[in-house]
């Protein structure tokens, strides 16, 4: 479980960077008109990765939450682009999942 939790906190760093470059101006999806249907993608998308931990069984939980992440990160990307498409911020969601990807394809293999 520490390893998964440095995983995350790495990917959470390395988002944090990718922000940092990418971005153009400090436009938030809060801003615009896609905040409601976006906290309601985090909310439902959040309590499906949280009951996702405590339901499903070992062999396949890292690889369910990656799949999630990816999901996660996808959709993010599609909100990013439709409603703060000038900020460029759609790009560091695609790359996050793009590295969501590897990590679970590196993961499946080991």
């Amino acid at each position: 479980m520490t390893t998964f939790a440095l995983v995350l906190f790495i990917a959470a760093v390395f988002q944090l960077v990718l922000d940092k470059i990418i971005s153009k101006t400090d436009e938030k999806i809060s801003d615009t008109d896609g905040f409601i249907p976006y906290r309601w993608f985090i909310v439902i998308g959040g309590i499906v990765v949280i009951l996702s931990v405590f339901f499903v069984k070992e062999p396949y939980k890292y690889v369910w939450i990656c799949v999630l992440l990816i999901l996660l990160f996808g959709i993010r990307s599609i909100f990013q682009w439709k409603y703060i498409r000038s900020s460029q911020k759609h790009i560091t969601s695609l790359l996050m999942m793009a590295i969501s990807v590897v990590g679970t394809i590196v993961y499946v293999l080991i």
